[in-house]
């Protein structure tokens, strides 16, 4: 790192890339700020010579010292420079990662999922140089993420992603990623129980229920079932384009679903709407979703089910119902060795139940 650059990264983040001292859990602020709590609620100022009598009239700062607007307007008050203008930092890469074209090619789902990752890692190392990257410091970041050990992984492969790419680029010659393991995150989302989908169609709001028939009966992600349009239902098929993938697929709409379709209100060319007849927004949604889950839907949330899980419903009821795993495939569009997977926990499902009927026979004398 210049020696030079020192200061304006010591008011950014308390260490930098010095492993010495551990990181506290609470918020570091920079020189001269302080924080007001009124009734409850933080705000935060910029006090220059605070309580001397060369004291200068406070300014007030945004909101949240974790965003990187708070520490646009710190530096511009303090007249620091902007860590863009150091050409080898993380600052300079990523706004040069976003606006290249392996990143405009990338599906909109994984460029939401890169820029969310990719804020952390600017407020983390914004104006360090990427050339000054260890695996120790990957190592600090993953750790420190390590509650939520899926958006931690999440994490790493975005900071590996944007190393891949920072190499030919002559920012460093190699990626510090590659010796840090991937934290365990159990099996994964689990698939929901028939009585919590049944939970949703008797307690949950019209638009909850919606949402989960779709989910459930086409078997695909929450981006794609919220961007569904009446125009994709002909003649009880349904046309998509996974969002992900890029695949496009053809399927035949359960009689179920044909019903529930008829229930549903045109007010938007989307099928599923909020309570205002608006398409939803992800975030709305998702906020909406977490908002529903009390009384007799509360087990979804403690049970840790999540909306993906009915997905993975679909797929084990297709393979429960003796679908081959090319056919469940070609509704959900996942990989066959995905499928396969699902397939070899309903088999041992199977399997299991009919030894233990074989073991009841051969002790009642195979009655």
């Amino acid at each position: 790192m210049n020696q030079h650059q020192a200061p304006m990264y010591r008011t950014h983040i308390s260490q930098g890339f010095n492993m010495a001292r551990p990181r506290r859990p609470t918020i570091e602020l920079p020189p001269h700020v302080h924080c007001v709590k009124v009734k409850g609620r933080p705000y935060y100022y910029l006090a220059v010579g605070r309580g001397t009598k060369n004291a200068l009239a406070r300014i007030r700062l945004p909101d949240d010292p974790r965003e990187l607007d708070f520490w646009t307007a710190y530096r511009q008050l303090m007249n620091e420079p902007d860590p863009v203008t150091n050409p080898r930092s993380f600052a300079h890469l990523i706004e040069a990662f976003t606006a290249s074209p392996e990143f405009s090619d990338l599906a909109q789902s994984t460029k939401r999922d890169y820029e969310r990752y990719l804020k952390v890692i600017l407020q983390t190392w914004a104006g360090l140089d990427v050339a000054g990257l260890l695996p120790a410091h990957v190592l600090a970041l993953r750790d420190k993420n390590r509650k939520t050990p899926g958006a931690a992984n999440a994490l790493v492969r975005t900071l590996s992603a944007l190393m891949s790419w920072s190499i030919p680029r002559g920012y460093r010659a190699d990626n510090p990623c590659a010796y840090v393991r991937k934290l365990k995150t159990g099996v994964g989302w689990s698939p929901w129980p028939w009585e919590l989908i049944e939970a949703v169609r008797l307690h949950g709001p019209p638009w909850m229920w919606h949402a989960t028939a779709l989910a459930l009966y086409t078997g695909q992600r929450q981006g794609d079932v919220l961007e569904m349009t009446w125009a994709q239902v002909n003649s009880g098929l349904l046309k998509v384009r996974q969002e992900k993938t890029g695949k496009e697929l053809v399927i035949p709409a359960h009689q179920r679903l044909l019903a529930e379709l008829a229930e549903i209100p045109r007010t938007s060319v989307r099928i599923l709407t909020s309570t205002r007849g608006t398409p939803w927004t992800r975030d709305g949604f998702r906020a909406s979703w977490q908002k529903a889950l009390t009384g007799p839907l509360a087990p979804i949330r403690e049970n840790g089910l999540v909306f993906h899980g009915l997905r993975k419903a679909s797929v084990v009821t297709l393979l429960e119902a003796g679908c081959s795993d090319a056919e469940v495939a070609a509704i959900t569009g996942q990989s066959r060795q995905m499928v396969e997977h699902y397939g070899r926990q309903v088999n041992q499902k199977k399997l299991a139940a009919t030894a233990i009927l074989k073991w009841e026979r051969a002790e009642n004398g195979g009655l």
